[in-house]
């Protein structure tokens, strides 16, 4: 009987994992009926940004205090990737045939992979994603100076050009000043900064003359001075965090597996319950799941943008004629995915004590078994469906005689209960929850 309750525990830590990261998948398909295979490295870059927030702030210590700082840094990591992921990747092809986003989805994964792989332990890429955010902050701050809508959906480019010419204008003109000269005193520093601000201005009112045939609205020179300024400013903050932070850290390589931080409370001695012994992180990813699970029946059942979620789901057509941002709510599911992968990449860390880059694709995949196993396109089908294939790997391993019993079989008998799921329930456990778009 201990034996039975001690797989029984394991399974539900493992199905835990695969739930956390099965809801992803089938919020995004609810939404906007993509399986989004890179999902698995959303929950692999949420486990290295936890790891890069470690060594950034924290490296030796193991108070439990770093465990929510390092779960928000997982989590800024997995959702600004997700984000960019839907803006740069899936957006363009919200009408294309289905084959080419599954196609592009499929890319972006071996990208993200092979990205962590090579560049985690140079991290001067980090220099081009702060000037990236120089021009978004800077426009963000123009739009906030001006305070005219520019997101009319034919002229929106045009419209916004003035501002995002202002901001890369001055973002441009201070990436030019550091090639020449990476070493500047303060006086120069103020003087790059006036000076871009200035540039920006000026490329910024050149744009508006160039897109003004087009354009519905021409933002103010007040805005694209303060979109200007706003990159010039925050270009040079990066490069301070940059100098004086991130270059500070000995970063791993993550070709090899990478020691994840122990962290006090959550990790170390088993506990011993009778004859089952409960592992402290198992704890956490099992507490992180019902805790998420409620969280998320609240968000969905109790708020304006989870409602807002749901009607979209049922038929974004009608939904965007209500007057519901359907744009909006696509990026806030794929964040709210990301989230919970995070939360996930987290515990795996925990669980096994180190991270690679090759994370993700396997736990993805099991996780897509998952969701489909309790009902792609329905969150509660996601996280039963988790458990269950969980619970049953754990017993299939341990309980399974001969040749075909044993850890090594585990991942085979997830995939033949995909298989199984697909040819004799396609629905999943709970049902698919799908609508019929006319």
């Amino acid at each position: 009987m201990d034996q039975f309750i001690q797989q029984l525990v394991n399974g539900l830590t493992l199905g835990s994992l695969y739930a956390l990261i099965a809801v992803g998948y089938t919020v995004v398909y609810g939404i906007v009926q993509l399986i989004n295979f890179a999902h698995g490295e959303v929950f692999m870059i949420g486990a290295f940004g936890a790891l890069s927030t470690y060594l950034l702030f924290f490296n030796g210590h193991t108070s439990i205090l770093i465990l929510p700082v390092m779960i928000i840094g997982a989590m800024i990591a997995s959702v600004g990737t997700a984000v960019l992921m839907e803006r740069v990747a899936y957006r363009p092809l919200r009408n294309a045939p289905r084959l080419a986003p599954l196609i592009t989805a499929i890319g972006i994964s071996v990208f993200l992979q092979e990205f962590i792989r090579l560049f985690y332990e140079q991290p001067a890429w980090t220099v081009v994603v702060f000037a990236g955010l120089a021009v978004a902050v800077g426009y963000l701050a123009g739009r906030l100076v001006g305070k005219t809508d520019l997101n009319h959906p034919i002229s929106k480019w045009y419209d916004r050009g003035p501002l995002l010419g202002g901001a890369g204008g001055a973002v441009a003109l201070w990436i030019v000043a550091r090639l020449l000269n990476r070493e500047l005193n303060p006086l120069l520093i103020i003087g790059v900064i006036v000076v871009g601000a200035l540039v920006g201005t000026g490329i910024g009112w050149l744009t508006s003359l160039a897109v003004r045939r087009n354009a519905r609205t021409t933002p103010s020179m007040q805005s694209v001075a303060a979109a200007a300024l706003g990159g010039a400013v925050v270009a040079e903050l990066g490069w301070v965090i940059f100098k004086s932070l991130i270059t500070k850290v000995d970063w791993p390589s993550a070709k090899l597996r990478i020691p994840f931080p122990q962290i006090d409370v959550v990790t170390g001695k088993a506990l011993q319950v009778g004859g089952v012994t409960i592992q402290r992180s198992a704890i956490f990813t099992i507490a992180a799941l019902a805790v998420c699970a409620v969280l998320l029946w609240y968000f969905i059942n109790r708020t304006r943008i989870g409602r807002g979620m749901q009607a979209v789901s049922q038929d974004p057509d009608t939904a965007r004629l209500m007057g519901i941002n359907v744009d909006r709510i696509i990026v806030v599911a794929f964040a709210l995915g990301a989230v919970l992968a995070a939360i996930a990449g987290v515990s795996q860390g925990l669980q096994n004590t180190n991270i690679e880059f090759r994370m993700g694709f396997l736990a993805g995949l099991k996780a897509f078994t998952a969701a489909v196993l309790g009902g792609i396109g329905n969150i509660y089908g996601a996280v039963v469906g988790g458990l269950v294939l969980g619970v049953v790997e754990a017993m299939a391993t341990q309980y399974i005689p001969g040749q075909f019993g044993g850890s090594t079989w585990k991942d085979v008998w997830a995939f033949v209960i995909l298989i199984l799921v697909l040819v004799f329930r396609p629905q999943g456990l709970l049902g698919a929850r799908v609508v019929d778009r006319a």
